[in-house]
């Protein structure tokens, strides 16, 4: 991809929303936009501290959104496109200054 280098000249920061919590709209600089998207929900998770098990003991997936028209519910980025392939936020055209959704989803145990 063409654009790859020139996110590593500047900083790519997102804002980012954490469905269900204080955070909205918080500055997030993303390291390597060539990262998987499951790599980036983890690393997300990790640094805000996010629970892995929801209250009544059941894992939690996290998914990531972006909105693409005002009052609309978030796209789903999906981890892996038709073939397999882990996508990530360059497969998106994801750009910085873009706001994304993290969405928890419990696992029904």
């Amino acid at each position: 991809m063409e654009n790859e280098q020139e996110y590593y000249d500047e900083e790519f920061i997102i804002n980012l929303t954490i469905d269900g919590t204080s955070f909205e709209e918080v500055e997030v600089k993303v390291t390597d936009p060539t990262k998987t998207i499951r790599d980036q929900i983890s690393s997300i998770v990790q640094v805000f501290e996010l629970p892995k098990m929801d209250n009544g003991g059941n894992p939690v997936q996290y998914l990531m959104g972006q909105i693409m028209d005002d009052g609309d519910e978030p796209e789903i980025l999906e981890f892996e496109d038709e073939n397999g392939r882990e996508q990530c936020l360059l497969d998106y055209n994801i750009q910085p200054g873009d706001h994304l959704h993290l969405i928890s989803v419990p696992i029904a145990g």
